[in-house]
């Protein structure tokens, strides 16, 4: 009877044991996927975000650009549409 007691007793804390590290390993793959994909999720939002931003910018210099070609075209002085468009002399002479 004893030994059957303290048998049940060793059982149950291996089993516990064993459980906890079964237990443990598994929420640690299961947090990690999530996590990655967690992070994969808010990378690719950032990087939208940051792709949409840079392209905007790009377009708003290349508009500055294509304004300035049409004031040189039309005769306006270098230093008037340096000061409208916001360019430098140096990249109006580039254009």
């Amino acid at each position: 009877r004893q030994g059957h007691e303290r048998g049940l007793q060793e059982g149950r804390a291996e089993g516990l044991q064993e459980g906890r590290a079964e237990g443990l390993e598994a929420g640690r793959t299961e947090g990690l996927q999530e996590g990655r994909a967690e992070g994969l999720e808010e990378g690719r939002a950032e990087g939208l975000e940051a792709g949409r931003t840079e392209g905007l910018q790009e377009g708003r210099a290349e508009e500055r650009r294509s304004n300035a070609r049409a004031m040189i075209a039309a005769g306006i002085a270098l230093d008037t549409v340096a000061r409208i468009t916001g360019l430098s002399l140096e990249e109006l002479h580039h254009l």
